[in-house]
């Protein structure tokens, strides 16, 4: 099968493809032919060997993906050949063909189309589990969305909206803010919107660090929740001392102090290491899954990459073109 195997980190021009041997189910798993595989940021840092949960090179690239599956193990009970399944991984979503433990594979919403199922898990889920299981957010709160025109970022606006919160978002230009206006939420730029919010926000879902996340801090309302999913905004090279003192220093920090005298929350969030609870994953999805199929919610999706461009799809984000999600189509 082709797929996109990583053996050396650098520029998006490492990603090349290869031919690798089909996978075989053992009695535990499903064997999924993709259909769509997530580009997500994670990859992005995978790739520059940046990302603490990525595994050991070399490995297939691609934190998730979209499929049917076309066999199953003998052991399998609650899956059939011919179900639409929507995967999260650790590794192995830029393929034709994957494996699965059975208990980490999920049902794709019904109104889903294959598309959409791959621009779903890793940025609704991480946005689901932020707001609904950490944060308890409730409705009339009002909502800060950093990075709102990204994947997790317009994720988190159409589920705020949907679940009655005050949503305000920030992104980097014009013509995004209009694009996240239009999905409704009040836009600002990261430049000043914590002078222009015309209220505290009860919570805060934060991608940047840097002075963004200092900002924030400051402007969450008392009892106000702030949840970290990354710091996308700390840029630096392993060469270059200087750039790794400054994002070692833009890494977000809190003063407990400051929080006990002002009542506030910091939490961090990776959904990936949440893998190893099911009895976690399991009811989150299920809230989450009937929240989009009785809400008719659908992902924003930007622009669908051949797998063979997967180099141009990292390029594209690095760029800060996409508003939405990026996904690749291991067939072309």
């Amino acid at each position: 099968m082709k797929a996109i195997v990583l053996s050396k980190c650098g520029s998006p021009d490492v990603l090349q493809i290869s031919e690798v041997p089909d996978p075989h189910p053992t009695a535990n798993e499903l064997l999924v032919k993709i259909h769509y595989s997530g580009v997500n940021y994670a990859d992005l840092l995978s790739r520059q060997c940046r990302y603490s949960w990525a595994p050991k090179l070399p490995y297939i690239l691609g934190l998730e993906a979209s499929g049917e599956v076309i066999e199953k193990g003998k052991d399998v009970r609650n899956f059939e050949v011919g179900d639409r399944v929507i995967l999260g991984v650790q590794s192995g979503g830029y393929a034709q063909y994957i494996t699965i433990q059975e208990s980490l594979a999920l049902p794709m919403p019904n109104h889903f189309n294959f598309q959409e199922g791959a621009s779903f898990l890793a940025t609704y889920f991480t946005a689901w589990i932020a707001m609904t299981e950490m944060a308890r957010v409730r409705e009339k709160e009002v909502m800060l969305v950093h990075s709102g025109a990204g994947g997790v970022g317009t994720a988190a606006i159409q589920l705020g909206n949907a679940l009655g919160l005050d949503v305000h978002a920030t992104t980097g230009s014009e013509h995004k803010r209009q694009k996240i206006k239009n999905l409704g939420a009040e836009p600002y730029s990261y430049d000043d919107f914590d002078q222009k919010m015309p209220v505290k926000p009860n919570f805060i879902l934060e991608t940047m660090g840097g002075d963004v996340f200092k900002r924030s801090m400051k402007i969450l309302a008392p009892m106000g929740r702030l949840v970290s999913i990354g710091a996308t905004g700390i840029q630096y090279s392993k060469k270059n001392p200087i750039s790794l003192f400054k994002a070692w220093r833009a890494i977000p920090r809190v003063s407990f102090r400051d929080l006990l005298r002002n009542s506030k929350g910091f939490m961090g969030l990776h959904v990936g290491y949440l893998r190893k609870y099911p009895e976690i994953i399991r009811p989150a999805w299920e809230k989450l899954k009937a929240l989009v199929e009785e809400k008719d919610i659908h992902p924003v999706i930007h622009k669908v990459f051949p797998l063979s461009d997967a180099s141009k799809a990292h390029s594209f984000i690095h760029a800060r073109k996409n508003i939405g999600k990026v996904i690749l189509d291991p067939w072309k």
